[in-house]
This record gives structure tokens, C-alpha cells and sequence, in this order.
């Protein structure tokens, strides 16, 4: 009951928070909304090395929170011209010349047994979550950025919150299902899913001005968002279940990690990014 009360006010504060930053501070491209974009991002990404260093890959923390808050961060200096589209790909680069070039100057055996491992890693935490919390920014370059973003999120963490409350009510015959995480059932993805297909299919009946997707469009489109965030969810806890690790962190009450509350999003964020660019254009 305790881990209960933790979640529902984690999100009774949390979610009326985010929607005062989202919709009455736009100023700067969504400067307040960007930073956190790129703050979650990047300790997302001190998150992801703390897995794998249980794995024995013995990774910098400040090269991991530079890996991955950069992408984010340079997409948003792209909107003020600062900084160019381009950047990102010379941020990959340059990013992977350093990282192997660094290898080469070990003393001793020991630290070169370490370099496939630390390069894994290190390669990784680049595309995820910094290339993937990259598109989360690119959300708030669309039209109606604000009310479209409300709707990213809803249709992100209803599914989560849905997947554990049914989960949790009737979900208990259905458990064991998937190895990756064994306390998640198969009731609890059905009530998942459905959530963010709701979320869509009403999104597009009630502000077609803002989210302009005919019905079977948005069918389309929140039944690949309720796939993904499910996707997102079982894909981190793959990564803890390789590491022998059960949460993340323990920055968040209830909930474990930043990682996550951030999984799902930071998965979902391309998806919804390329579904709602090509759907709401065609």
C-alpha cells in the first residue's frame, strides 16, 4: 500500500507540473521544457552507465552524462540557429574518434581487456537514450507543440499507469508470462495498450485543429504508440535484468530510477515523432 500511495502522488504532482511548464511556458522554443528534456536525458544516461558498470564496463560518469545529454541539447540550439542539423553528425563522429583514439593508451593488460565492454557501452548510452531523448525535443519544433506533447505524454504514461493499475486489480492469474520481467501480465499490457489507443483515436476527435488525424490514422497511429511503450518499459528491464539489478536508481519514490519513469518516453519518442509527421502530412 505504501509503494501505492508513492505512485499516485508521484503522479497527482508530478503531471500538473509538467502541464503548467508545457503549456504556459513556451518562451525560448520551450526553454524550461528543453532543459528538462535534456537534464532527464542525461541522468537517464549516468542511469544507463550505472547498469552497465554492474556488468563490469567501467565507464566515466561524466562522459556518459556528456554522451547523452548532448544530442538533445544540440537539436535544441538547432532551433535558434546556434547550432546546425548537421553538428549532431559531427558530434558522432568526432564522439567516436575520441572514445576509440582514448583506448590506445592503457598501461597494462588489464585496461585492454576493459575496451569492448567500455565501448559498448559507451556506444550504446550515445543512441540510448541520447539519440533517442533527441526526438523528445524534436516534439516541441511542430506545430501546436504544446498540446501535442500533452498528448505524447498522456498517450505514454496512461499506458503505464493502466498497465499497473489493471495489472495489479486482475492481472494476478496472468503473470510470468514474459522472463525479461516476470511481475508484469498479460491484463496489464491489454489495459496498457487500450490507454494510449483511447488517448490517440479521442486526441483526434476532440482537437482536430491541434492533432489533425482521421480515426483510422489515429488508430494506426495509437496502436503502434500502445506496442511501443510497452516495448520501451520490457527493453529497460532487459538491461537490469542483464545486470542483475532491480531498479535503475532510487531517485524517484516508488518507482525506482529516473530510467525508470523514463523508458517508455524516451523509446516512444521517435515513434511518435516520425508516425505523427508522416499521418497528420499525408
Amino acid at each position: 500500500m505504501n509503494n501505492v500511495y508513492k505512485r499516485v502522488s508521484l503522479f497527482l504532482i508530478a503531471f500538473p507540473v509538467l502541464a503548467l511548464i508545457i503549456l504556459f511556458l513556451p518562451q525560448g522554443h520551450y526553454a524550461a521544457l528543453n532543459c528538462l528534456i535534456i537534464l532527464a536525458t542525461a541522468l537517464g544516461a549516468l542511469e544507463a552507465g550505472d547498469i552497465f558498470r554492474h556488468q563490469g564496463a567501467c565507464v566515466s560518469r561524466p562522459l556518459v552524462f556528456v554522451l547523452g545529454a548532448s544530442p538533445p541539447a544540440l537539436r535544441y540550439l538547432s532551433q535558434w540557429g546556434i547550432a546546425r542539423a548537421r553538428y549532431l553528425e559531427y558530434f558522432y563522429v568526432l564522439a567516436a574518434i575520441v572514445l576509440l583514439a582514448r583506448e590506445i593508451f592503457h598501461k597494462n593488460e588489464e585496461g585492454f581487456r576493459q575496451i569492448l565492454p567500455r565501448l559498448g557501452a559507451c556506444f550504446f548510452i550515445m543512441l540510448y537514450p541520447g539519440l533517442f531523448g533527441l526526438y523528445i525535443v524534436r516534439l516541441t519544433e511542430l506545430p501546436h507543440a504544446g498540446v501535442v506533447f500533452m498528448i505524447y505524454i498522456a498517450a505514454t504514461y496512461l499506458n503505464d499507469s493502466l498497465a499497473w493499475l489493471t495489472g495489479v486489480l486482475w492481472g494476478k492469474s496472468t503473470k510470468n508470462i514474459l522472463a525479461v520481467s516476470p511481475n508484469k501480465s498479460l491484463v496489464g499490457f491489454i489495459g496498457g495498450f487500450f490507454a494510449s489507443l483511447i488517448v490517440i483515436m479521442a486526441s483526434s476527435l476532440l482537437w482536430p485543429g491541434y492533432f489533425p488525424l482521421s480515426l483510422p490514422k489515429a488508430a494506426v497511429m495509437g496502436t503502434a504508440l500502445g506496442v511501443s511503450t510497452i516495448l520501451g518499459d520490457l527493453a529497460e528491464s532487459a538491461l537490469k535484468r542483464s545486470a542483475g539489478v532491480k531498479d535503475s536508481g532510487n531517485l524517484i519514490p516508488g518507482r525506482g530510477g529516473l530510467l525508470d519513469s523514463i523508458d517508455s518516453p524516451i523509446f516512444n519518442g521517435p515513434v511518435f515523432f516520425y508516425l505523427f509527421t508522416f499521418l497528420a502530412g499525408g
